[in-house]
C-alpha cells in the first residue's frame, strides 16, 4: 500500500509566474470542501476526474490544470465558474497573486518532506469547521503544540493528514512519525535527528544522551519552521490514570514540555485518544499550545460513507437515528455498514429495532470492535492475527505461505474477501492491512490468547502462528518482540511468578510436540531464548524448529537429530565484511571477508548458498559481471580471482600484480576487467585471464579504478591524493584530478557518465564534471561533500544519479543528493567501520558490509535497515596477562571477557577456566580489546559504543565511562596503575585518572584514527600509531608530542617499548617492523619476513627477544639486538592477533582468530599447550535433521555443528 499522500499533495514546483490570479488557503480549502461534498451526494464518494470537472465548469483540462496546481496564475472569471459549479460565491480572501504567494503565503514551495506511514487521505468526509480551526491555531496564531483528540476511530490520523497537506507551503520541514509500534523515545529523536540534522549541519552528530538530544530538536526548530506530526500517541499512554505515560515512555512527557515551554516557530501537531498530561497543563489562551477534540460526523458526512460502501435503504429520519447512535464516527460507521448490507441487504429499516432493543449498544470503538470480532470464525480471526504479526501491508500469497495446515492456505483468499467486505481490513494497491485501532486490538487479543493457550497447555494459536517472523525485516522484526513477545513475557512472568516455573513449563511442552508441524517448538524456544535461558545440552531432537532466531545463541551440545529447521535462522561463519557487491538482478549479495573467503547470499530468503575459497588474504573488492554469471575478487595476496557463480569454480587466477590488489571492475559489456593495487598499477584485464594493458601514473598506491560508461574512458584514485582518467584503447593518461588533500579511496561514474564520485581519507566526497570532454580547456566542475568524520571507504550512485551513498570508517553511511550536496540521511547500525557498499539496479535496495561482522540491508529512500546478516567465528581479537602471571583474560568474536588461570609452576603450564563476564558488561564487540591494571584487580575493556568498561574482576562490578566521539580501538593502564589511556577514531589519545574517572589530557595530531598505544616502562611517555601511517611520542604529563616518526608505508598496527625506554618497536600493515631510536627518531632497523600485516608485538622483559604476530598466521622470534630472526612458530591457522611474554621470559602466550591460545617455550620454539575456545554451536547435533542446504548445513559445521 502507498498510503502516503500524493506526491503532488505533498510538494509543488518552484516556477512562478507574476500573472493572473491563484487560490488561498482559505480559497482552496473552501472548494476541496465542495468538491469532496458532491462527491459524497452524486458518486459515493468517488473522486471526480479533471474530465468530469471540465464537463461540469466548461473549463479546458490546462486552465483547470493550472488552478489545481496553484503555481500559475489564472484570470479570475475562470476561478468564478469553478466555485458556481459547486454552489460556491468567489470572495476575495479566496484569492492571492502568484507573487503574494512565492514571497508571503508559500514562502517554502517545495519544502523538505518525510511522510513515513501517513495514511491515505484522499478519501476524507467534513470536517471544514476543525480543519479551519487547526489552520488558525498552527498557521495563524503559530501555536507551538497541538493535540487532536478523540476516541478510537474517530479520524484522528487522516484530519492531521489533511490539516498538514493544507499547511506543508507554511513550513520548510514536514515530518510525520507514527507511534502505533510504541518506538522508544530515544528511537524517535534519533529517527528525527537522522532526517533534521543533515539539513542543517555539515558534520552532524547524533547526541547520546536525551537531554542533549531535546536541545538539539529544539534549537533546530528555533532556526527553521518545522511541522512534526507524531500519530497514534495514546499507544504509549497508560490506561489507568488517564494521560499517564507507560513505564519507559516518561521522556515523551518531557518533550511535550520543552514543545510547549520553549520559544521557537515550528509545531508539533500530535494526535491521540486521551489528553497527555503536558497538553492538560499547558494549554490555554496566553499560551501557543491547544487541543481539538474531535466528535463524529454529521449525518450527511456519515451518509457518505455508506454510500461507498454498497446501495442502503432508508428514510431521512432512520439515517439520523442510525448515524446518531454510533456518534457518527467513522471507522464504527464502517464496520456497521459492512454488517448491515451482509446481514440486513442495506436495509436501514430493519436494523433499528436491534438498536431499540439494546442489541448493538455502542459504548466505544473497542466494544464495537469485540462484538464484531467474536462474531468472526474461527479461522476468519486467525488470518486477523497474522495481520497483527506482520504489522505492514501485506499481499494474499505472504498470508498463504505462511499458514501451516494446506486446506487453511486454499481459504485465505476468500476469508480476507470476508473480512474487507466486514471492513475489519483495507485495501490498497493490491496489500491488505488494519487500521491502528483495529491493529491494536487484533494484537491484545492475540497476546491474551497466546498466554491462555500456555498457562492451559492447549496449543492452538501456538501450533498456527508464530510469536515473531524471524524472515520479517530488522525493524518488523523489533516491532514484533516489542508488541507481541515482550508482553506475553510480562503476562506470563506475573502469572508463573518465576523465569524457572516459565522454562520448566516450556520444556515440558517441547517434550509433547515430536513431529507435529507448526509453529509450536519454534515459538517455545524463542520464548526462552529472550528469557536468556541457557540452552546448551538441550534434547530438541525430532521437533519442528520452525521461524527461530538461534543468531548468536549458544547451542553447545543441542541434539536437533532428525528436527526439521526451515524457516529457523542461525548465525554465519562472516568474519569481517571487507567488500560487497549485488547481483544484477538484486538477488544474490557476494561478501568479501578478511578470512579470505567470499560468501554468496540469496537475500529474499536469506540463506547461504556458497563459500568461494582460494583467497589467502582479505578481501578487498569483489564484484559480479553485467550478466551475473562472473565473480571478481581482489586480495591481499596480490592476486585476482574469477569464479563460476553458479557453479562456484575458480576460473582464472590472475597474478602479475606484485602486492595488495584494492579493486576489481567489469567494464559495462563485460568483456573487460580493470584491477588496481598497491603496486602503483592498474591493470586491464581479458577474461581469458590475458593481461591487455598496464597503466602507470600514480606514484603510490592506486585504491579503486572504474570503467566510464562509453568503455573508452577509465578513471582511478591514488594514495597519492589524485584522480587520473585513462584512455582505456591506448592506455594513455587524459587527465589528473587533484583537490582532495590525503589518499583518494574510492572512485565512481554516474550511469549517464556525466558525474564523477571521489571519496577520501580525508572523510571529504568530491563530485566532479566537465572531465569527458578530451579538449584540455574545457572547464572542470566540482562539488565537496562533507559530514563524514573519517574515510570515505565506498561511494555509489543510484541508478537515475539522483542519490549518492557512502560508506564510511566512521561506522556510518550516508545519503547524498547529487543536485545540491545536502546528506539526506545518516545511517548508524553498524558498530565498527562501513567498508562496503552496492546499490540495487532498481534504486530500492542499499547493501552495506561492515567490520563489525554484519551485512545489513536498507530501503535506499527511506534508511530502513530491512535485513542483518551477522557474522560469527570465534576467533580471539586481545589477550592481557596480569603482572604476577595468574590470570590472563581474552577478548574475541563471543563477545564475552573470558579470564583463565595459567599454571606455570609445573614441567607442563596449562590454562584453566576462572570466570567469564558477558552480561552486565554490555557493549563488548567482536573487537573489545582488554588490558589488565598492574594489581591485577581492574580490567579495563573498549566497546562499541565508544565508551569504556572498568570491571573489578572479584565483584564483577564495572563502572561505565564516556570517552570518545568515536569508535574506540584500545585502551591501556600505565605502568602505575593511576593513569588509564583509550585511543580512537576520532583521532585523540585520552588519559584518565582512574580513581576519579576524569579526563587528563587529550592528545591531538594524528591525521586519523588511532590504532596502538604503549607506555614506556617508567610511564612518562606514550607512543600512538595511527591510520596516518605515523608514530607520535608524548610526554604524559603535559601532553606535549615529542616526536613524529614516520617510514611506515601503512598503518601501525603496535607498539612495544624496550625495557630500557630507550627504543620503540612498531608492527604495520605494510608487513615490516620498525625498530627505532627516540632520542634521534631514526629508524634502527627494519625488519622483513612476514607476508602479511604485523598485529601484535611484544619484547621480554630481559630486552631479548622480540615476539611478532601476523595475520600470515605466524609468529616470529627476532633478536632485538641484530634483528635476525631467531624462530617461525607456524601452527596457528588463522591470524594471530596478541603475544605475550610471561615474566620470567621462559613461556610466550599466542591468541589467533583460530580460537586457539598457545603456550610456547620461548628456548626451543615448541608449542607446550594449547587451549581452544568452544564456538557457538559446538557438538550440536544436527544428524539427520531436514530443512537446511548444504552451504548452511557447512556453516554449521564451522561454528562446530555434527552430524553423528
Amino acid at each position: 500500500m502507498d498510503s502516503n499522500p500524493s506526491k503532488s499533495e505533498r510538494g509543488r514546483s518552484t516556477s512562478f509566474r507574476v500573472r493572473g490570479v491563484i487560490l488561498s488557503p482559505q480559497g482552496w480549502q473552501k472548494l476541496q470542501t465542495a468538491k469532496q461534498q458532491a462527491e459524497s451526494n452524486e458518486t459515493w464518494g468517488k473522486r471526480f476526474t479533471q474530465e468530469d470537472i471540465s464537463d461540469r465548469t466548461g473549463l479546458s483540462l490546462n486552465t483547470l490544470a493550472r488552478i489545481f496546481k496553484r503555481e500559475l496564475g489564472v484570470d479570475r472569471q475562470s476561478l468564478e465558474y469553478l466555485f458556481r459549479a459547486f454552489g460556491l460565491e468567489l470572495t476575495k480572501t479566496d484569492l492571492r497573486s502568484p507573487a503574494l504567494s512565492e514571497e508571503t503565503e508559500s514562502r517554502w514551495t517545495n519544502p523538505q518532506q518525510d511522510w513515513d506511514t501517513a495514511v491515505d487521505a484522499s478519501v476524507f468526509y467534513g470536517r471544514e469547521a476543525e480543519l479551519t480551526q487547526l489552520w488558525q491555531w498552527v498557521v495563524s496564531e503559530r501555536c507551538r503544540l497541538v493535540g487532536v483528540l478523540g476516541i478510537g476511530g474517530i479520524g484522528k490520523s487522516t484530519i492531521a493528514v489533511k490539516a498538514a497537506l493544507q499547511m506543508q507551503t507554511e513550513f520548510e520541514i514536514v515530518v510525520w512519525r507514527s507511534l502505533a509500534n510504541a518506538p522508544p523515545l530515544d528511537e524517535l529523536l534519533s529517527s528525527l535527528l537522522k532526517f533534521l540534522m543533515p539539513l542543517y549541519e555539515e558534520d552532524p552528530i547524533i547526541p547520546t544522551t536525551l537531554d542533549q538530544q531535546i536541545s538539539k530538536m529544539i534549537q533546530y526548530l528555533r532556526s527553521r519552521r518545522c511541522l512534526l506530526i507524531l500519530d497514534n500517541t495514546e499507544t504509549i499512554l497508560q490506561r489507568e490514570p488517564v494521560g499517564q505515560w507507560r513505564s519507559g515512555y516518561e521522556g515523551y512527557g518531557q518533550l511535550l514540555r520543552a514543545i510547549g515551554e520553549t520559544s521557537h516557530q515550528s509545531c508539533l501537531l500530535l494526535t491521540s485518544r486521551e489528553k497527555p498530561r503536558e497538553i492538560a497543563l499547558m494549554e490555554g489562551a496566553q499560551v501557543l499550545v491547544r487541543s481539538l477534540l474531535l466528535h463524529g460526523l454529521s449525518p450527511d458526512d456519515g451518509r457518505a460513507i455508506f454510500r461507498q460502501k454498497g446501495a442502503f435503504t432508508g428514510s431521512e429520519a432512520e439515517w439520523e437515528t442510525l448515524i446518531h447512535h454510533y456518534g457518527g464516527n467513522p471507522l464504527a460507521l464502517k464496520l456497521v455498514a459492512a454488517a448491515i448490507e451482509d446481514l440486513f441487504n442495506g436495509s436501514i429499516t430493519e436494523v433499528l429495532p436491534y438498536l431499540s432493543q439494546g442489541l448493538a449498544v455502542f459504548e466505544d470503538i473497542r466494544d464495537l470492535l469485540s462484538r464484531q470480532y467474536d462474531r468472526l470464525s474461527e479461522a476468519e480471526q486467525k488470518i486477523l492475527s497474522w495481520f497483527a504479526i506482520h504489522r505492514e501491508p501485506v499481499s494474499i500469497s505472504d498470508i498463504r505461505e505462511n499458514v501451516v495446515d494446506p486446506a487453511a492456505q486454499q481459504s485465505v483468499p476468500n476469508l480476507i474477501n470476508s473480512l474487507l467486505r466486514r471492513s475489519l481490513i483495507e485495501k490498497n494497491d493490491g496489500l491488505f492491512f488494519l487500521q491502528p485501532v483495529v491493529m491494536e486490538y487484533v494484537t491484545e487479543r492475540f497476546v491474551q490468547q497466546i498466554c491462555i493457550e500456555f498457562e492451559t497447555q492447549q496449543l492452538n494459536v501456538w501450533q498456527t502462528h508464530p510469536l515473531l517472523r524471524v524472515q520479517a525485516k530488522d525493524y518488523i522484526r523489533e516491532i514484533q518482540t516489542r508488541l507481541i513477545m515482550q508482553p506475553v513475557m510480562e503476562r506470563l512472568l506475573s502469572r508463573f511468578g518465576s523465569v524457572t516455573a516459565i522454562e520448566a513449563q516450556a520444556r515440558h511442552l517441547l517434550m509433547q510436540q515430536g513431529k507435529k508441524p507448526g509453529y509450536v517448538a519454534g515459538n517455545l524456544i524463542n520464548l526462552l531464548v529472550q528469557f536468556q535461558v541457557d540452552l546448551c545440552g538441550s534434547d530438541f531432537s525430532d521437533l519442528v524448529v520452525q521461524q527461530a532466531d538461534l543468531r548468536q545463541v549458544n547451542l553447545a551440545r543441542v541434539n536437533f537429530q532428525n528436527a526439521n529447521l526451515a524457516k529457523s535462522i542461525f548465525s554465519e561463519t562472516l568474519s569481517n565484511a571487507m567488500s560487497i557487491d549485488l547481483s544484477p538482478d538484486a538477488q544474490v549479495i557476494a561478501v568479501g571477508a578478511s578470512n579470505g573467503n567470499i560468501y554468496l547470499w540469496n537475500i529474499t530468503i536469506t540463506q547461504l548458498l556458497a563459500t568461494f575459497e582460494g583467497h589467502t588474504g582479505w578481501v578487498w573488492s569483489v564484484a559480479f559481471s553485467p550478466d551475473g554469471r562472473t565473480l571478481a575478487s581482489g586480495s591481499t595476496d596480490s592476486s585476482v580471482r574469477l569464479w563460476d557463480v553458479q557453479s562456484g569454480q575458480c576460473l582464472q587466477v590472475l597474478t602479475e600484480h606484485t602486492s595488495c590488489v584494492w579493486s576489481v571492475s567489469f567494464s559495462p559489456d563485460g568483456q573487460q576487467l580493470a584491477s588496481s593495487s598497491d603496486d602503483q598499477t592498474v591493470r586491464l584485464w581479458n577474461l581469458q585471464g590475458q593481461c591487455l594493458r598496464v597503466l602507470k601514473g600514480h606514484t603510490q598506491s592506486v585504491y579503486a579504478a572504474h570503467f566510464a560508461p562509453d568503455q573508452q574512458t577509465l578513471a582511478s584514485s591514488s594514495h597519492d591524493t589524485t584522480i587520473r582518467i585513462w584512455d582505456v584503447s591506448n592506455g594513455n593518461c587524459l587527465s589528473v584530478l587533484q583537490g582532495h588533500i590525503s589518499g583518494v579511496q574510492c572512485v565512481c561514474y554516474s550511469r549517464d557518465g556525466q558525474l564523477l564520485a571521489s571519496g577520501s581519507r580525508d572523510g571529504s566526497i568530491r563530485l566532479w564534471s566537465g572531465y569527458l570532454v578530451r579538449d584540455p580547456s574545457s572547464k572542470l566542475n566540482f562539488k565537496v561533500l562533507k559530514g563524514h568524520t573519517d574515510w570515505v571507504w565506498d561511494i555509489a550512485f543510484s541508478p537515475d544519479g539522483r542519490l549518492l551513498a557512502s560508506a564510511s570508517r566512521d561506522g556510518t553511511l550516508r545519503l547524498w543528493s547529487v543536485q545540491d550536496g545536502q546528506s539526506i540521511y545518516v545511517l548508524d547500525s553498524h558498530t565498527h567501520d562501513v567498508h562496503g557498499l552496492a546499490i540495487s539496479a532498481d534504486g530500492q535496495l542499499l547493501v552495506s558490509a561492515g567490520k563489525d561482522h554484519t551485512v545489513r540491508l536498507w530501503h535506499l529512500q527511506s534508511g530502513r535497515n530491512l535485513k542483518t546478516l551477522r557474522g560469527y567465528t570465534g576467533g580471539l581479537h586481545s589477550l592481557s596477562l596480569s603482572s604476577d602471571d595468574q590470570l590472563l583474560a581474552s577478548s574475541g568474536q563471543n563477545e564475552t571477557i573470558q579470564l583463565w588461570r595459567l599454571q606455570l609452576d609445573s614441567n607442563l603450564p596449562r590454562l584453566h577456566p576462572y570466570k567469564t563476564f558477558s552480561s552486565p558488561i554490555r557493549g563488548i564487540s567482536s573487537l573489545s580489546n582488554v588490558s589488565f591494571s598492574p594489581d591485577g584487580q581492574t580490567l579495563a575493556i573498549n566497546r562499541h559504543d565508544e565508551s569504556i568498561a572498568v570491571c573489578n574482576i572479584q565483584t564483577g562490578h564495572f563502572d561505565e565511562w564516556s570517552a570518545h566521539n568515536a569508535s574506540i580501538w584500545t585502551v591501556l593502564f600505565s605502568p602505575g596503575g593511576k593513569i588509564l589511556a583509550s585511543s580512537s577514531y576520532d583521532c585523540t589519545v585520552r588519559l584518565w585518572d582512574v580513581e576519579t574517572q576524569h579526563c587528563l589530557q587529550v592528545l591531538r595530531g594524528h591525521e586519523s584514527g588511532i590504532l596502538a598505544i604503549a607506555f614506556d616502562k617508567s610511564g612518562q611517555w606514550l607512543a600512538s600509531g595511527s591510520f596516518d601511517d605515523t608514530i607520535r611520542l608524548w610526554d604524559v604529563q603535559t601532553g606535549e608530542c615529542l616526536r613524529v616518526l614516520q617510514g611506515h608505508t601503512g598503518a601501525i598496527f603496535t607498539l612495544a617499548f624496550d625495557p630500557s625506554s630507550q627504543r620503540l618497536v612498531s608492527g604495520s600493515h605494510d608487513q615490516t617492523i620498525r625498530l627505532w631510536d627516540l632520542q634521534t627518531g631514526t629508524c634502527l632497523k627494519l625488519l622483513q619476513g612476514h607476508t602479511g600485516v604485523v598485529w601484535t608485538l611484544a619484547i621480554s622483559l630481559d630486552g631479548r627477544i622480540l615476539a611478532s604476530g601476523s595475520d600470515d598466521q605466524t609468529i616470529r622470534l627476532w633478536d632485538l639486538q641484530t634483528g635476525h630472526c631467531l624462530q617461525t612458530l607456524c601452527e596457528h591457522t588463522s591470524w594471530v592477533t596478541s603475544v605475550l611474554f610471561s615474566s620470567n621470559c621462559q613461556i610466550l602466550l599466542s591468541g589467533s582468530y583460530d580460537r586457539a591460545i598457545k603456550l610456547w617455550d620461548v628456548k626451543t620454539g615448541r608449542c607446550i599447550s594449547t587451549l581452544t575456545i568452544d564456538r557457538l554451536y559446538e557438538g550440536m547435533n544436527i544428524q539427520g535433521a531436514t530443512g537446511l542446504t548444504v552451504a548452511q548445513k557447512a556453516t554449521l559445521k564451522a561454528l562446530g555443528a555434527i552430524e553423528h
